[in-house]
């Protein structure tokens, strides 16, 4: 299994649509702080300006896609100086609309001065935050994927089309189709951003990392067998750099050291192991490479901050 597929089959989110939204100049709306989720915003015509707290604002024309983490509040408009309402206040005055027989079925948001229009889907992703995953933690405050580049990454403008229509539907199974489709949307989403960030020199980050032709195929190494002893000079020989200049790229990319990162994975297989009801730890212990159970309890809440017993539990409970 390649390095993303294996991070990717570990991440449990569910992928949801606020509405579709119609907007008329002016027109200014605030969304969030949600902070285990990320947020999507489709651009289906028109065009607005973003801006995230700490962050340049970006402006979305025609066929733009955005996710963005929701730790922060964004706001949306069609210019800087346009007044801005919450998402809740805008869906409230919109739900309180007259029947409008050309209206689109499903949740509908309307919003402006009657100029200009502007028409998005808006939407979320909301992870699991129990979870530390490698994956999550590198998502950039803002995944900008411009219209242009929709077509680097095979169906991603397709499932883009075909996500807006599917929102503004109410066909037998929809809510099952956007679920799926949301779900193909976000991975699309990623690979597209990796294309773009590839030959990146300013750019960095887990993304980055898998992109990168040696410090990729460590991670690849290092997610297809978490079990080996894998030392910095191992992972180094097996893609023929030198220790140094190795742990020196891998720092800089990830942010953490080779070794760290071993074991972080290794938590990672162990709460997914744990997750689907494994119930001897010294067999969980022996997978990730650990050759005493004594030795994996101990990484294992060191890491996580519980006890794999009580990680277990925690996790059952849950599904009750």
């Amino acid at each position: 299994m390649d390095c993303l597929s294996d991070v990717l089959s570990t991440v449990h989110f569910k992928g949801t649509i606020f509405c579709q939204a119609d907007f008329t100049s002016p027109w200014g709306l605030q969304v969030g702080p949600y902070p285990t989720h990320t947020g999507f915003l489709m651009m289906i015509r028109g065009g607005c300006r973003l801006e995230i707290l700490g962050q340049e604002p970006i402006f979305m024309g025609p066929g733009d896609l955005v996710l963005t983490h929701m730790s922060n509040s964004y706001t949306i408009q069609d210019q800087e100086s346009s007044a801005v309402i919450g998402l809740q206040e805008a869906m409230e005055k919109s739900a309180c609309l007259p029947e409008d027989a050309a209206k689109p079925r499903g949740k509908y948001l309307k919003l402006g001065g009657g100029g200009a229009p502007t028409s998005m889907v808006m939407g979320c992703f909301e992870f699991d935050t129990n979870i530390n995953n490698p994956m999550i933690n590198a998502l950039p405050p803002l995944l900008y994927v411009r219209a242009e580049n929709l077509q680097s990454e095979p169906w991603l403008d397709t499932t883009f089309r075909f996500l807006a229509a599917e929102a503004a539907s109410e066909r037998q199974g929809s809510a099952i189709v956007i679920s799926r489709l949301t779900d193909l949307l976000f991975i699309q989403a990623l690979r597209a951003h990796m294309s773009q960030v590839k030959n990146c020199p300013n750019s960095s980050g887990w993304l980055k990392a898998v992109a990168d032709p040696q410090i990729g195929k460590a991670l690849s190494l290092i997610h297809e067998n978490p079990e080996s002893p894998w030392t910095v000079a191992s992972l180094a020989d097996a893609v023929s750099m030198s220790r140094s200049s190795f742990a020196a790229r891998f720092q800089d990319l990830l942010q953490t050291s080779p070794l760290s990162y071993v074991t972080s994975w290794r938590m990672q297989k162990a709460q997914e192991m744990l997750r689907q009801g494994a119930d001897n730890l010294a067999d969980v212990a022996g997978k990730i490479g650990y050759q005493s159970e004594a030795a994996f309890r101990k990484a294992f809440k060191r890491e996580t901050g519980q006890a794999p017993g009580s990680f277990r539990r925690s996790r059952a409970m849950e599904l009750v």
